[in-house]
């Protein structure tokens, strides 16, 4: 399996009083990272054509490393395993000059026919857009 990248920089409204990323953000960046994937199989509007999503239902984050204003952070992003019913990525935040780990973070996301929010089936056109990213 492959992974995706995408970088971002820490900004000044994302730092706590000393001076770290507020932890919560992390989740935010791993969301980024996964919209970025979405873009990348050009699914950022399949929640209106098609009748299914994708809602969180466990987030988890060890964190090892703190960010600080200015750092250039890389969210690499892997699937770490694929079921009927649900999706897990794993991302890992590095450093993206000193490739540090900074934190270990793991989404999953269970499937659901928007009309009902009722479990369905691992959507063709999801699994099309991973097979072509080769994740």
């Amino acid at each position: 399996m492959g992974t995706f990248t995408h970088e971002i920089t820490v900004r000044f409204h994302e730092v706590d009083r000393a001076g770290i990323v507020f932890f919560g953000r992390i989740f935010e960046y791993c969301h980024v990272a996964f919209e970025e994937i979405l873009r990348a199989m050009e699914l950022t509007s399949v929640f209106e054509r098609e009748n299914w999503g994708m809602p969180l239902v466990h987030a988890e984050a060890d964190f090892k490393r703190p960010m600080r204003m200015g750092d250039r952070i890389a969210i690499v992003t892997t699937i770490e395993s694929r079921t009927g019913g649900s999706l897990t990525f794993a991302f890992e935040v590095l450093g993206a000059e000193d490739r540090q780990l900074r934190a270990s973070v793991r989404h999953v996301h269970a499937f659901v026919a928007l009309d009902t929010m009722e479990p369905t089936a691992f959507p063709p056109s999801l699994d099309e857009g991973l097979t072509r990213l080769e994740l």
